[in-house]
């Protein structure tokens, strides 16, 4: 029973004070009003959220794509850097002539 013998249970009770102290809070928060937005200006505004997603997806992907792409290519790096210079199968840095055949000339 709750105070006062009045035979209303316990729960009933802590409810109605619960909603009173609700209550007096939302009465102390102040009214935000309406906030007016041109209908263009609200497209834009949710269409660059979207944008953003979109793009953190680009980035996301192509994080994901490129490592294990990448990662064979240094290694294929450091194995050129170990092999032997060109030169040294005969082709040196030396100038290569062209010249024209005689086929056509008279």
């Amino acid at each position: 029973m709750g105070p006062g013998g009045q035979g209303v249970p316990d729960a009933v009770e802590a409810d109605h004070i619960r909603r009173r102290q609700d209550l007096g809070a939302a009465e102390a928060r102040p009214a935000r009003g309406v906030e007016w937005i041109r209908p263009t200006d609200l497209m834009a505004r949710h269409s660059a959220v979207v944008a953003g997603r979109g793009i953190g997806f680009e980035v996301a992907l192509a994080r994901r794509v490129r490592g294990p792409l990448v990662a064979p290519a240094r290694r294929l790096g450091s194995r050129v850097a170990q092999l032997p210079p060109v030169s040294a199968f005969g082709r040196g840095h030396q100038p290569h002539q062209v010249s024209r055949g005689a086929v056509g000339h008279s």
